[in-house]
């Protein structure tokens, strides 16, 4: 787990990193340092842990996927050797090992996003608007993500009402996950 932290001191933020960094490379340090600056990775947790729940036995999605953790997809994404190992021991998984999965699936989506976003409009997209790209792509895949083209054509130009009525008027809008869409077409559209 990479266990990133942020710590909000007076007036700015300040993130630590509790790793051995001397162990790290410095592409890598540099990359978390860029991502954490660039996102309220806490904040983001956070919220995919209320908004996936937690279930360290596996379960189906309602896509009826095999899944475990916070919505880790086994199907999509086969899990860690020690992760499997450890599941086909126990019939479970642990906590710390439902984190790390949160932790890899979040920087998977963060570099999808930053794929699926070209550079120009990733930074004038404001913090909260970054959040929601990468919860869609950490909850749908980035292949669906993909296939919101006027959506992302909206962002390009730098019409995010567009973006937002694009949003609207989807299948995932519409679908089971109504209540989320709501909530991050909410946080699309809030400052911050």
């Amino acid at each position: 787990m990479l266990g990133l932290r942020q710590k909000k001191g007076p007036g700015e933020d300040k993130t630590s990193i509790p790793l051995p960094l001397k162990f790290l490379p410095a592409k890598t340090i540099t990359l978390i340092t860029r991502v954490i600056v660039t996102l309220r990775i806490d904040e983001i947790k956070d919220d995919l842990r209320k908004d996936e729940g937690l279930s360290l036995k596996v379960y189906k999605c309602p896509a009826g996927k095999r899944t475990i953790g916070y919505g880790w997809n086994i199907e999509a994404n086969p899990l860690p050797k020690f992760i499997e190992f450890y599941l086909a021991q126990h019939g479970e998984i642990t906590l710390e090992m439902a984190e790390y999965l949160l932790d890899l699936s979040l920087t998977i989506a963060i570099e999808s996003a930053k794929k699926c976003i070209p550079t120009k409009t990733w930074k004038a997209l404001s913090l909260n608007q970054r959040a929601v790209v990468v919860e869609m792509i950490f909850n749908m895949g980035v292949g669906t993500f993909l296939t919101f083209k006027r959506f992302r054509q909206a962002l390009n130009e730098g019409k995010l009402g567009d973006a937002v009525a694009e949003l609207k008027d989807s299948d995932w809008y519409r679908g089971a996950t109504n209540a989320r869409a709501r909530k991050l077409i909410k946080k699309f559209m809030t400052e911050g």
